[in-house]
């Protein structure tokens, strides 16, 4: 199946999510560590007379502003190489339980964000996961990667509709 660029985009722009995880000292590698807290070197907060707050680097370089350095963060790939991912994988087995489940998503999102202690890290999912939402279902094979059944008559196109993310991918909020 073939969707135009832009249009994989639109769909994709509703549930795309980014975040800079709060550091908190010293890193946890429990589940606890979910709830993290903000260092100072993060997050600033100055007299409420003056009004302003600094930001976590990569949400201050998100917005444009000017930043003291480049943000790294990292994509949900990242954490392949690392075996807390590869064992999570044997409990967790299809790619769709992974990044469907938030509980599951966050922590294989927050693995390697703990291992490498970055700016930031984004949300464990698959530009394919606002799919469903549209009336288009979809497989991730293990070994060969997206399966997408092929749409060749009108009806399989008319069943297409467009997306509301919060029903179409609550999994998405929720992480």
């Amino acid at each position: 199946m073939k969707l135009s660029t832009a249009a994989c985009l639109l769909a994709c722009a509703t549930t795309a999510t980014a975040f800079a995880p709060m550091r908190s000292t010293p890193i946890s590698t429990t589940p606890s560590a979910l709830s993290m807290s903000t260092t100072a070197e993060d997050t600033e907060t100055t007299s409420k007379s003056s009004g302003t707050t600094k930001d976590p680097l990569l949400i201050r370089a998100a917005r444009g502003e000017k930043v003291e350095r480049t943000p790294v963060w990292m994509m949900r790939q990242a954490g392949r190489h690392m075996q807390c991912y590869r064992d999570l994988c044997k409990e967790h087995t299809t790619f769709r339980q992974r990044s469907e489940i938030p509980e599951v998503a966050v922590e294989v999102s927050l693995q390697p964000w703990r291992a490498y202690q970055t700016d930031g890290c984004i949300l464990f999912s698959d530009i394919l996961t606002p799919l469903p939402g549209m009336g288009v279902d979809f497989d991730i094979d293990e070994k060969v990667g997206p399966v997408v059944e092929p749409m060749r008559t009108w009806d399989s196109i008319e069943k297409m509709h467009l997306i509301d993310p919060s029903t179409a991918a609550p999994f998405v909020e929720e992480a």
